[in-house]
């Protein structure tokens, strides 16, 4: 695939970070699952295209100079005079897991018109992440956008990636995710995202109900234990490498940049994908887990500069 040929939407927020236990000192990283998504599928040789407000704050500044530093194609950009959406990560814990305080309103993430509602011609791949596809202008953009590419012919994948501090009650919820769901081939999801949004059915039940619903595959990540795969050929799941954790911010985004990489790279998304074999998957799956697990070893959301092959 050439660059530009995976289309990422979702949000761009201005991470930070404690360097101390207390939270009396902090980091501004680049963050965001839009973003993250993006800067992973560059590392690992996929060139995707991302497609977002940004400001034209210092935060917004960065965000530019990274997309280039990275090969990332920034065309779809459009420039934003409100300030960048920032999060606010607390303290971590043992775990490693971040809670995050998500200040959007009045920043360049609530922009009208800051997320294409069309797939530009040539995208073979639209990969849509997280709130920033779910709700608000940017998500009924991002949804416009999924039904576009689909019937262009475009593959599609979007990471569910629960917040529930910006998102609506758990039944809204969870009907604006299965509307996207509904236009996807492949949905990423966590086992902590499931917790919130299907607390009484188990993993393998929401798999089996977003598959008849029109998902062609659904991953399914569980931190330490690895990843689960529900595809056309079955379930199968892999373990993750054993680490020792920073944090684990941006590990999500990690993964499916990584699991979407690997697919790229074997001709597999567009409409390659439907091609697929579970060869392809589980090369996917064992790459996603493994660079997933590498960020977790560094702070914010750094993946690993691996070209996927």
């Amino acid at each position: 695939m050439s660059p530009g040929d995976i289309l990422v939407v979702g949000e761009a927020i201005g991470d930070f970070i404690p360097r101390d236990a207390e939270g009396r000192r902090y980091e501004a990283v680049l963050g965001g699952s839009g973003f993250n998504a993006a800067l992973a599928l560059a590392r690992f040789g996929a060139r995707p295209a991302y497609a977002s407000a940004l400001s034209t704050d210092a935060l917004g500044r960065r965000f530019r100079a990274a997309l280039v530093a990275e090969g990332i194609d920034a065309a779809l950009i459009r420039d934003s005079a409100r300030p960048t959406a920032v999060a606010i990560i607390a303290p971590l814990g043992p775990d490693g897991v971040p809670a995050y305080g998500l200040y959007l309103e009045g920043t360049a993430h609530a922009e009208p018109n800051g997320t294409p509602d069309r797939c530009p011609p040539g995208t073979r791949h639209v990969h849509a992440a997280s709130f920033g596809a779910t709700i608000g202008p940017s998500g009924e953009a991002s949804l416009a956008l999924m039904a576009d590419a689909r019937a262009a012919g475009a593959s599609i994948s979007y990471d569910v990636n629960i917040r529930p501090s910006v998102l609506p009650d758990r039944e809204m919820t969870l009907a604006l995710v299965e509307r996207r769901i509904a236009l996807c081939d492949i949905v990423k999801v966590s086992l902590e995202d499931l917790d919130w949004l299907c607390p009484r059915q188990s993993a393998d039940e929401v798999s089996l109900a977003w598959r008849a619903l029109g998902a062609g595959t659904v991953l399914v990540s569980m931190g330490q234990e690895g990843a689960v795969c529900d595809g056309p050929d079955g379930i199968f799941g892999l373990p993750s490498p054993s680490i020792t954790i920073a944090d684990t911010v941006g590990a999500g985004d990690t993964f499916i940049g990584g699991f979407l990489a690997i697919l790229a790279a074997r001709g597999r998304l567009g409409h390659g994908f439907h091609d697929a074999s579970r060869d392809d998957l589980t090369a996917a799956l064992a790459f996603a887990c493994a660079v997933a697990a590498d960020s977790c070893t560094r702070p914010g959301c750094d993946p690993p500069r691996r070209i996927a092959v």
